[in-house]
C-alpha cells in the first residue's frame, strides 16, 4: 500500500487518515491526489477531467470482455462528454446507465446485432476497482484548484466525495456540507463556484469530523444529509467509522447506488434521495428472509417504521432490491396501496429506475385476471376499490410461490373479507406488512402477516433527527368536552334554549357533537388559536392545521377566524350530492387541491396559513411546512399516531412539532397509547412541561462556561472562550439551550432564563467578532430568541448586522482599546491579524505562510505577557505592508512580481534545497520571474482566458520555454517542478489580473 499523506493537522491527523485508512482495510486502492495530476498521470490529461480514463476504460474491458474496444470507447466518450444542461440532469443520466446499463450495435456471429455493456458489476462485486483518493485537485469555473479532501472512484468514476472537519471548531458539519455545496456549485449557483463536473458521477457526499458523520447527495440541503447510527448498542466505532463501514464496504456501495437511490419530484424541483440506515436495513431484512426462509409465514412480516421517517420510499426500495436479486426477480409483485401518492412514487421509481411499468387494478374483477396471469409484472390493487360491497369470493387465482404481497398501513382495512379473499386467492404468497405505528399489543397484524422484520420507533426517529419531536400542550380547561365538562358546557353554550329544544338537539346531533359544533365555543377556540399561532408559530415561518370534529365545525371556524381578521385559513373536506347549501362553496375538490398546494409552500411564497379539516388529511399528508396541529376531535389508538404525525416532518428551523388540544385528549392519552408496547410509543407525546426541567439543565450547561465570570463583564467573559475547543462546546451548548428556551416561549416558565440568555447572546456575538469566527452564529435559532437577543445587542448601541472592523480600516485602534482587559485587546488583534492573512493569503500564498509562522513564535514567546502583547501585535500589525514592500524592493520586484518570485522560489528550493544561499540563483529567480508574468500579463488580456483550458496550456508551453533559458531548469528532467510551477502562477495570475 502507498504511504497515507495527509496534511499535518487536526483534520488530516484525527479524521482524514483514519477515514483512508478504514477504507483501505475495506478493499480499496490507496491513490495521493498528486499521482493523478496532468502531465505526472496518463489518467487525466487536464486538471478538467474528473475521470480517470485509463481506469475506466481497463474496468470496461474486464466486465465486458466481448465487447470490441471501439463500442468500449464510445461508451467511455458518451459517459465523459455529457450533453445534459444542469447538473442534476446529467447526474440522472450517468445514474440510469451505471444501473440500467447501455447498449452497443456490433457483428455478432451472423449479423449487427445490440449488446449489453455493465459500466459497474453489481452482481461480482470483486470484479470492480475501488480506489479511494486524496487531496485531487480539479480546475473550477472561479478556482483552479477545487481540491476535497477525500474522493472514492469506482472503476475511474468519482461515485463520492468526503469533506473532513476536525472536531474542534464551532458546527463543523455546517461547515463541511457548505464546503461541498460549493465544490459541487449548489450553494449559489449563479456565482458558478465550484466543480460542477465532479459531481455529475456524484452518488454520495458525505461530511465528517470523526465523532460525527452525516451523508446527503448533490440535491441535499444541510437539514436533510442523514446520520447512519449503531446498529446495536455495544458498538463501540465512532460515527465516521460507523458511516464508512456501512456505506462505503464494497458491497453495500454498489447495493446502495443500484437498490436505494432515486429521483423524486418536489414542488417542482428534482431530488435525488438516498437511504435512511433504517431503510437500508429492513430492506435487506426482507429480502433475507424472501430468499432463506422457507415458510411462506416465515417469508413475510412486518416493517415497522413511524410516521415521517420514510415508510413509502422504503417500500420503493424493497420493490427495486427484489427486482434486481436473482433469485427473487421473476416474482410477482402484488401492491396493495391506499394511497394513490404512494402509487405515484411506486410507478415513477420503477420507470426511472428499472425501466418495468405498475399495472393498476381498475375494478375488482381486473384485479383478479392480474392476480391469475402468470407473468412476473408489478400489480397495484388500490384500498378503495375493494370495498365491502363490491367482493365476490375471490377463488384460488394464483398458487404461485413466486407472487409477494407487499401491503401499505396494515391497519387500515386489511382484515375485512378482502384479507381472507386474498390468503384464498394466493395461498402461498408471503406477506409483507409496512405500517407508521406500532401494532397494539393484541394486535391481529402480527397473526396475519408474521413477526416484525424491523422496527425503527418513535423515539429513535427523533434521536436521528429523521423527525422531530411532538409537544404536547393542553389548553382545554374551559373547552374539553370530555368527563363531566360535558354537561356543564351543554348548559353553558345552549342556556338560551327551552328544555325541549335541548332535548331535540341531543336527539338529533347527540350532545358530544352539539358542544363541538357550539358557534360560542368555537368562537372563543378560535380567539385562543389565533393568540398562540401568532405568539409561538407565526413568527418562525411555519403553518397549522385545525381538527374537528364535523364538517360543520370545521366551516365555523373558518368563519371564526376570518372574523378575527386571522392570516388566511382554508376549509378541506369531503362533499356529496345531497348536501345542503352551508356545505357545497367549501366541497370543491379542484379547490381543495389548490389549498393544499399551496399550504406547503414557504410563507414567503403564500400566506395561507390554516388548513382546517375533519377527516381528511390526517394520514398521509406530508406538509414539513405544518408545525401545530390544533386538535378539537377525540381521536384514538393508530388514529391518533397517524394524525399527530402530521407534525412531525422535518425542515430547517423547525425543532419540534406541537400538539395543542381543545377537545381534552389528556384524558385518556394514557389509556390510549397503553394499548402499544410502552418501549413503541415512547416519546410519542412529550407534554411542554417535560421541556421545562429540560431548559433549566440546559441553562446549568451553557453558564458552566463562565463559572467565577460575571455575564455582564463581557471582556472577561469573551476572553474566556480564546480555546478553539472551549468556544466550540460553548457554542454548541449555547444553542442546546436556546433550542428549549424557543420550545417553551411565550410560555411565562421562559421568563426566568430570558435576561441570561440575552447576555449570551451578546457573549456570543462579541466572540464571533472578536475572534472572526463566523460558525458562531444563532441564524438557524428559532425567530423569537433571534428577536429578543438582537433587540438586547442593539439596546446596547451595536448592530449585530455589521460585521468586525477590519485590520487597516482606521477605527481599527480606536476599537480595540474599547476593550477594557488587555488580554482581550490582544486577542482582537491577533485575531484581526489571523484572518487579513486568511484573507490575503491568495494574493502571496508564501509571504502570508511566513507571516503566520511569526505571528505563532511572537504569540508563543509572549504567553500570557498581556500588557507587552498588545504593543507588540501592534508593531507586528503595522510592519505587515511595510515588510512586503520592502522585501519587494529588495529584489527589484514590484509587490505584483514579488508573489510570483516567492512561489517561483519555493518549488525551486524544493526541488534544490542545497541552493538556497546561492546568490546567483536568486538573481536568475529574479529575472525569470519577470520574463514569466510578462507571458501572464499579456494572456489575461485574452477574453476569459482563466475559463479556457486550450488558452491556459499554450501558456503552459510558453512558461516552459522561458524557463529552459536559464539554468537552474532542465525541461526534460523537471517536468513536475515545472508543472507545478505553470499551475501556481496560472492561479496567481488569476488572482492579480483577472
Amino acid at each position: 500500500m502507498n504511504k497515507i499523506i495527509t496534511d499535518d493537522t487536526p483534520e488530516g491527523n484525527f479524521v482524514e487518515k483514519p477515514a483512508i485508512e478504514q477504507l483501505v482495510k475495506l478493499g480499496y486502492k490507496y491513490v495521493h491526489g498528486s499521482e493523478l495530476q496532468p502531465l505526472t498521470s496518463n489518467e487525466r490529461n487536464t486538471s478538467k477531467d474528473v475521470i480517470l480514463e485509463n481506469t475506466l476504460f481497463r474496468s470496461l474491458k474486464k466486465i465486458n470482455p466481448t465487447i470490441s474496444d471501439e463500442n468500449l470507447k464510445k461508451v467511455a466518450r458518451d459517459l465523459t462528454v455529457l450533453q445534459q444542461s444542469n447538473l442534476i440532469e446529467a447526474n440522472q443520466f450517468v445514474y440510469n446507465m451505471l444501473v440500467q446499463y447501455t447498449s452497443v450495435e456490433q457483428q455478432g456471429e451472423k449479423r449487427r446485432q445490440h449488446e449489453t455493456v455493465k459500466i459497474i458489476d453489481f452482481d461480482n462485486v470483486a470484479n470492480n476497482e475501488f480506489y479511494v483518493v486524496n487531496q485531487t485537485k480539479y480546475l473550477g469555473h472561479k478556482e483552479p484548484n477545487i481540491i476535497p479532501d477525500i474522493i472514492l472512484y469506482v472503476n475511474g468514476l468519482p461515485l463520492a466525495v468526503i469533506e473532513c472537519k476536525q472536531p474542534y471548531i464551532p458546527n463543523p458539519m455546517e461547515a463541511a456540507i457548505d464546503q461541498l455545496r460549493r465544490y459541487a456549485n449548489t450553494r449559489k449557483p449563479e456565482d458558478m463556484e465550484g466543480c460542477e463536473r465532479l459531481f455529475y458521477y456524484n452518488q454520495i457526499m458525505v461530511s465528517t469530523c470523526r465523532d460525527k458523520a452525516l451523508a446527503g447527495t448533490i440535491s441535499s440541503q444541510a437539514g436533510h444529509y442523514l446520520s447512519w447510527h449503531k446498529f446495536n448498542k455495544n458498538d463501540s466505532r465512532n460515527a465516521q467509522e460507523i458511516l464508512i463501514d456501512t456505506l462505503f464496504k464494497p458491497e453495500n456501495f454498489l447495493d446502495i447506488v443500484r437498490n436505494f437511490t432515486v429521483f423524486d419530484v418536489d414542488d417542482g424541483r428534482v431530488i435525488k434521495k438516498i437511504p435512511r440506515y433504517q431503510q437500508f436495513r429492513a430492506v435487506n431484512k426482507a429480502v433475507d428472509r424472501l430468499l432463506n426462509d422457507r415458510t411462506k409465514e416465515g417469508r413475510g412480516g412486518v416493517i415497522w417504521h413511524t410516521q415521517g421517517s420514510g415508510k413509502s420510499l422504503t417500500m420503493a426500495f424493497l420493490a427495486t432490491k427484489i427486482r434486481n436479486t436473482e433469485k427473487l426477480r421473476d416474482s410477482k409483485l402484488v401492491f396493495i396501496l391506499d394511497r394513490t401518492d404512494l402509487q405515484k412514487q411506486l410507478s415513477d421509481t420503477f420507470k426511472n429506475v428499472l425501466g418495468e411499468t405498475i399495472t393498476i387494478a381498475k375494478n375488482v374483477d381486473n384485479f383478479k385476471e392480474l392476480l391469475a396471469s402468470p407473468s412476473s409484472d408489478t400489480v397495484v390493487g388500490m384500498l378503495q376499490k375493494f370495498q365491502e360491497g363490491e367482493l365476490n369470493n375471490f377463488p384460488v387465482l394464483n398458487e404461485s410461490e413466486k407472487v409477494i404481497v407487499l401491503v401499505d398501513e396494515a391497519h387500515r382495512g386489511h382484515y375485512s373479507s378482502f384479507a381472507s379473499h386474498l390468503n384464498v386467492a394466493l395461498p402461498n404468497a408471503p406477506k409483507i406488512a409496512f405500517t407508521g405505528t406500532p401494532l397494539v399489543k393484541d394486535d391481529k397484524t402480527e397473526r396475519e402477516f408474521g413477526s416484525y422484520i424491523d422496527m425503527y420507533t418513535i423515539e429513535q426517529a427523533v434521536e436521528d433527527g429523521a423527525t422531530v419531536q411532538i409537544v404536547y400542550e393542553g389548553r382545554e380547561s374551559k373547552t374539553k368536552v370530555t368527563g363531566d365538562s360535558l354537561n356543564k358546557l351543554f348548559d353553558i353554550y345552549f342556556k338560551d334554549k327551552t328544555e325541549e329544544e335541548k332535548s331535540a338537539i341531543i336527539k338529533k346531533y347527540g350532545k358530544e357533537r352539539s358542544v363541538l359544533e357550539a358557534p360560542k365555543r368555537i368562537e372563543m377556540i378560535a380567539a385562543d388559536i389565533l393568540e398562540h399561532y401568532n405568539a409561538k408559530i407565526r413568527p418562525e415561518g411555519f403553518k397549522a392545521q385545525i381538527v374537528c370534529e364535523s364538517r360543520r365545525a370545521a366551516i365555523l371556524y373558518k368563519e371564526a377566524l376570518d372574523k378575527l381578521s386571522a392570516p388566511e385559513a382554508q376549509v378541506v373536506i369531503s362533499g356529496s350530492h345531497n348536501d345542503e347549501a352551508f356545505y357545497r362553496p367549501y366541497t370543491d375538490e379542484a379547490k381543495q387541491k389548490e389549498y393544499i398546494r399551496r399550504f406547503k409552500l414557504s410563507m414567503d411564497k403564500d400566506q395561507l396559513s390554516f388548513l382546517i379539516v375533519a377527516d381528511k388529511l390526517l394520514t398521509g399528508f406530508d406538509a414539513p411546512i405544518e408545525q401545530v396541529m390544533y386538535l378539537d376531535k377525540p381521536l384514538k389508538e393508530h388514529s391518533l399516531l397517524q394524525a399527530i404525525a402530521r407534525v412531525n416532518r422535518t425542515k430547517s428551523g423547525k425543532e419540534y412539532g406541537y400538539i395543542v388540544d381543545y377537545y381534552g385528549l389528556s384524558d385518556y392519552l394514557k389509556e390510549a397509547l397503553a394499548m402499544f408496547s410502552a418501549n413503541d410509543v415512547k416519546g410519542a407525546l412529550q407534554p411542554l412541561t417535560d421541556e421545562i426541567p429540560k431548559m433549566t439543565a440546559r441553562h446549568n450547561v451553557v453558564m458552566q462556561h463562565f463559572v467565577g465570570l460575571n455575564l455582564a463583564d463581557l471582556d472577561k467573559c469573551i476572553a474566556s472562550l480564546s480555546d478553539e475547543q472551549k468556544r466550540s462546546k460553548f457554542d454548541e451548548d449555547f444553542k442546546r439551550f436556546l433550542k428549549s428556551i424557543n420550545a417553551v416561549l411565550p410560555d411565562k416558565a421562559a421568563a426566568p432564563y430570558l435576561s441570561d440568555m440575552k447576555k449570551l447572546g451578546k457573549i456570543n456575538h462579541g466572540a464571533r467578532n472578536l475572534y472572526r469566527d463566523e460558525q458562531l452564529n444563532i441564524v438557524d435559532a428559532g425567530a423569537k430568541v433571534r428577536k429578543l437577543i438582537d433587540e438586547h445587542i442593539y439596546s446596547e448601541g451595536i448592530d449585530p448586522k455589521i460585521p468586525p472592523i477590519k485590520l487597516f480600516d482606521p477605527a481599527f485602534m480606536g476599537n480595540v482599546i474599547k476593550h477594557k482587559e488587555a488580554k482581550t485587546q490582544a486577542l482582537d488583534i491577533e485575531y484581526a491579524i489571523k484572518k487579513h492573512i486568511e484573507l490575503n493569503h491568495e494574493q502571496n500564498p508564501e509571504y502570508y505562510r511566513d507571516l503566520a509562522k511569526k505571528l505563532e513564535e511572537l504569540l508563543k514567546s509572549n504567553e500570557n505577557k498581556w500588557d507587552e502583547l498588545v504593543q507588540l501585535l501592534f508593531d507586528f500589525k503595522d510592519n505587515i505592508q511595510a515588510t512586503l514592500e520592502k522585501e519587494a524592493k529588495d529584489v527589484g520586484l514590484s509587490e505584483t512580481e514579488y508573489a510570483f518570485f516567492r512561489t517561483l522560489e519555493k518549488e525551486v528550493f524544493e526541488k534544490y534545497p542545497e541552493r538556497k544561499g546561492d546568490i546567483k540563483l536568486k538573481a536568475e529567480l529574479v529575472s525569470c520571474t519577470e520574463e514569466l508574468v510578462k507571458v501572464l500579463a499579456e494572456a489575461s488580456k485574452i477574453v476569459d482566458f482563466f475559463n479556457k483550458e486550450i488558452e491556459q496550456k499554450e501558456v503552459t508551453k510558453k512558461i516552459r520555454h522561458a524557463m529552459d533559458e536559464f539554468s537552474f531548469c532542465d525541461v526534460s528532467e523537471d517536468k513536475s517542478m515545472i508543472k507545478a510551477i505553470s499551475d501556481e502562477f496560472i492561479r496567481l495570475a488569476k488572482v492579480k489580473f483577472k
